[in-house]
């Protein structure tokens, strides 16, 4: 594919730009990752807690990364061949955020109940022990991540060799492999992330359960990958790393955080409903923690953010074809996304809400800080258009 409005190559000021953002997400990060790290002596369950939230974070930003790759080729959908190389960068930091998320199971008495000796007298504990046991935990928090890290190697080299491959059937043979790797990811991923969101977080209330609480998470991951790639692409743009990114991409984009917005939202709904309306105490036990001692602020707030508010902005056509309206939106939803996890995660070990303070900042801050590095340092190294996609053509000259 020979088309003009393919930049040959990032340029010399793009690059810069790539490597300040290196420079100053790195050290920013390793800061942050201190401080939680020093918060796991002075204050266990609130650092290791936060760590776990920011961890979770980023490493649904990663495979939510390889989830719109994966749903963008079983779709054959030509207008996002543009983002493709942000989705792989976003992939390939599932390494990084897995270790983030193995680095807390060292705290796995401080953050989980059923970790603890006197889980022993606790009859539902022990009856859920042949599950719930730390060994068993971390093989399966191991395998899920294996799993997702094979997946996005194998579509990751699968779109290096359609690049290599030119116009020819070697090409033509790679995308191919990448749908049907792609389906079965997307399958796989609907168990494996399911399973995640139970262990990772519902186990935190061992005593709790919801059969929504796995899409639920699902949806989170959905729109805040979505609104990742929108800020990344933006600010890709702005640096001239990506010049052939059009309002129009940007408008789809607009699109997808509304729609994902709006279906984390339905899942949100479906789930406090059902609960509410049935009213069995082992059920509500969840959303009573979370409406008293200072909670029901952040718990209405959380609603508010990830949805209310980027329902309303995101209405207007122009809006979606605004780059410093998605920005400050997409900032809005990632906070949101945190937002969320924190409200999952943090009364299940702190009844009396805490006041926001050092930890929360360096839970938020430092996983993104290098999620920021790593994609400026993948971005630096290769070429941010995959060029023999057959797609690539309706990319470019995408309109609405």
């Amino acid at each position: 594919m020979n088309d003009p409005r393919v930049s040959p190559a990032t340029s010399t000021a793009a690059s810069e730009h790539l490597a300040r953002a290196q420079r100053v997400a790195l050290p920013l990060a390793l800061a942050c990752l201190a401080i939680l790290a020093a918060g796991a002596v002075a204050s266990p369950a609130r650092a290791l807690t936060n760590l776990l939230v920011g961890a979770v974070l980023v490493l649904g930003l990663a495979v939510g990364g390889i989830v719109l790759l994966s749903l963008l080729a079983v779709a054959n959908a030509g207008w996002a061949v543009v983002l493709k190389r942000i989705l792989e960068g976003l992939g390939s930091f599932v390494p990084v955020g897995g270790v983030l998320l193995l680095a807390t199971t060292p705290g796995l008495r401080v953050l989980y109940a059923w970790a603890r000796p006197e889980a022993a007298r606790d009859a539902l504990l022990v009856g859920k022990a042949a599950f719930l046991n730390p060994t068993f935990f971390v093989v399966r928090m191991v395998g899920i991540l294996c799993v997702w890290m094979l997946f996005g190697l194998r579509l990751r080299r699968l779109s290096l060799a359609q690049d290599a491959g030119g116009a020819g059937d070697a090409a033509a043979l790679a995308t191919r492999r990448t749908v049907r790797w792609a389906a079965g990811f997307l399958v796989v991923f609907a168990v494996t992330a399911c399973l995640g969101a139970f262990d990772w977080i519902m186990t935190l209330e061992a005593h709790w359960f919801s059969t929504i609480f796995g899409f639920y998470n699902v949806a989170g991951i959905l729109v805040s990958t979505v609104t990742a790639v929108a800020i990344a692409a933006i600010l890709l743009r702005r640096a001239g790393a990506l010049p052939e990114l059009r309002d129009d991409h940007l408008h789809d984009l607009g699109k997808l955080m509304f729609a994902f917005a709006t279906f984390w939202a339905y899942q949100w709904v479906s789930q406090f409903l059902l609960i509410w309306y049935s009213n069995i105490p082992e059920e509500t036990a969840y959303f009573e923690a979370r409406w008293r001692d200072g909670w029901m602020v952040v718990f209405f707030a959380n609603l508010i953010v990830n949805w209310a508010l980027p329902f309303l902005l995101l209405l207007p056509r122009a809006v979606k074809r605004n780059e410093r309206a998605l920005l400050a939106i997409g900032a809005l939803l990632l906070l949101g996304r945190w937002l969320d996890l924190w409200l999952m995660t943090m009364p299940a070990n702190f009844p009396e809400r805490p006041v926001p303070g050092l930890f929360e900042l360096a839970g938020l801050v430092g996983p993104l800080s290098l999620l920021v590095f790593w994609l400026a340092r993948t971005f630096a190294r290769v070429p941010l258009l995959a060029r023999h996609d057959p797609y690539l053509g309706e990319s470019l000259h995408h309109h609405i």
